[in-house]
């Protein structure tokens, strides 16, 4: 389970059952949700453990098995991947039952009865490569994210921090986000109780018009990813809501997994659906891939995307693009 996400760093709780080799779920885990790089700690205890130790001079590790019952009294580790994904590598100390203590590199631990996890993922990408000298797969800083982002030009942005949208009522459109979408509020930048911002300088500044007045302002999180800003504002002239064919920012999409589901949700929430799902652009529409647009209660259009196939990328593609991982 995902504890919460903050600074961009996820914090993740993994509770291992009875026989679980903690390893390859570990492994696992991180394959399944794109983890690229985290770092790791983890209580327990193990009925087998395979340890390694590797001595200087050689290309492999010698292993030793054992099948007792011990603690884990510590157990640290990183992930990183390699040409074949997601590289556990872990290092533990083992409590025996007189008090003594096993240590060394972790290649299999099997849980008895129980092992916590605490993952934390970071958004580099960590790679690991090929040492020549010693044959081992280690972090190679040069190639990774991290190395590329210490070294990033300051006047290029992040990312995308925050969408805007513009609603007639925001606690109408909020309590419709809530219930289609499962938004969660931030915070509040202005409320009704607020003098509202408006004047010659907040025109200028946010290129409002004439006598036009912000009276209400919220951050709201939808899932994971850029957070979603709504205004109410109060102007004597207003255009209606853009849409695909008119300039300007024509939708915002979401990432969903049960598509029907979702829209069905959102549906009985108020937006309307202007079709069924349908294809999406080839680029896109791998298998199993569909959107659908809905048109939310205040006109904006909100796309539905699913993509459990991915994208598809040619030899022209510059970067593959980010997606929210799985809950």
């Amino acid at each position: 389970m995902r504890l919460y996400e903050q600074g961009g760093l996820r914090r993740y709780l993994l509770v291992m059952d009875k026989g679980d080799e903690a390893c390859a779920e570990i492994t696992g885990f991180a394959r399944d949700r794109g983890i690229r790089s985290a770092a790791l700690t983890a209580i327990g205890a193990a009925s087998r453990s395979v340890l390694g130790f590797l001595a200087p001079g050689s290309e492999a590790y010698e292993f030793t098995t054992r099948d007792e019952q011990v603690e884990i009294g510590s157990f640290v580790g990183d992930i990183a991947w390699d040409a074949d994904g997601p590289v556990l590598h872990a290092h533990g100390v083992l409590g025996r039952r007189d008090g003594s203590a096993l240590a060394g590199h972790i290649a299999e631990l099997h849980v008895f009865p129980t092992m916590e996890v605490t993952l934390i993922e970071t958004p580099a990408s960590v790679r690991k490569e090929r040492d020549p000298d010693t044959g081992l797969e280690l972090i190679a800083i040069d190639r990774s994210d991290a190395a590329a982002a210490a070294s990033a030009d300051p006047s290029l942005p992040r990312g995308v921090n925050h969408i805007g949208v513009t609603v007639p009522d925001i606690e109408a459109a909020t309590v419709f986000l809530r219930e289609a979408f499962g938004a969660r509020v931030a915070y509040d930048g202005l409320t009704p109780d607020d003098e509202p911002r408006g004047g010659a300088e907040v025109e200028r500044q946010l290129g409002l018009p004439a006598g036009a007045q912000i009276v209400a302002q919220r951050m709201l999180q939808i899932g994971t990813g850029p957070g979603f800003e709504v205004f109410e504002v109060h102007t004597p002239q207003r255009q209606g809501a853009t849409g695909l064919a008119d300039l300007g920012w024509g939708h915002v999409a979401l990432l969903v997994d049960d598509i029907d589901a979702v829209t069905g949700r959102a549906v009985a929430a108020g937006a309307h659906a202007l079709s069924e799902p349908h294809p999406n652009c080839r680029h896109e529409d791998t298998p199993g891939n569909a959107s659908v647009y809905l048109r939310a209660p205040w006109g904006s259009i909100i796309e539905l995307q699913t993509l459990p196939g991915g994208h598809w990328y040619g030899t022209g593609s510059e970067v593959e693009l980010w997606t929210p991982p799985p809950a």
